[in-house]
């Protein structure tokens, strides 16, 4: 649960605007996104653990692109349910351009070169993104954070939760908490 309400925090720094919000944006995220921010050795003891429940929040979040500016094209989900580092790792593993944003990759104004040539199946897997990419159009509007773990897009501490729970429910759990055991026993099982 106190992972859940962690990501709530994710959420509100993206969503909403606010002191908090405006403080955090200029301290921890001047050039970089919620994807690409990483740890630093001044970070806040808050900002650190917020840091550790960054991998649970991204997994919920999607992004909706309109410029195509916020969203980073190999580290965000717009495309695919999943992120493109995560459905291709050897061509992200490859690509000399990790950070390129999807207006970037769509227009063309950075080629994207990898380090060595690409196997036929590499290539397919390469070819196939960029005509993905190629349906997505792009207009003036900014980027909008989408919760995908919700249908109406809305980030909610209960979907998050049961994302996280999804694994511990089975019918030996069931049958603990559910069992006419004293509540000693069930903690302890």
């Amino acid at each position: 649960m106190n992972l859940s309400l962690l990501c709530k925090w994710w959420w509100k720094l993206e969503k909403e605007s606010g002191l908090w919000q405006d403080i955090f944006n200029y301290k921890y995220l001047k050039r970089d996104t919620v994807c690409s921010v990483k740890h630093k050795q001044t970070d806040s003891p808050i900002w650190a653990d917020l840091l550790k429940v960054k991998d649970i929040y991204l997994q919920g979040r999607k992004m909706i692109v309109k410029n195509g500016n916020k969203t980073l094209a190999w580290k965000d989900s717009w495309l695919y349910n999943e992120p493109l580092c995560i459905l291709f790792p050897d061509l992200f593993k490859l690509c000399e351009q990790q950070n390129i944003s999807v207006c970037q990759l769509i227009r063309g104004t950075i080629n994207v070169t990898f380090c060595r040539w690409l196997t036929k199946e590499l290539n397919l897997m390469w070819n196939k993104i960029i005509a993905d990419a190629a349906t997505v159009v792009l207009d003036s509007g900014h980027d909008i954070v989408s919760w995908k773990l919700e249908n109406s897009g809305r980030f909610s501490v209960k979907s998050t939760y049961n994302a996280l729970t999804y694994s511990d429910i089975g019918l030996t759990f069931k049958h603990i908490w559910k069992g006419k055991i004293p509540p000693k026993l069930k903690v302890f099982l």
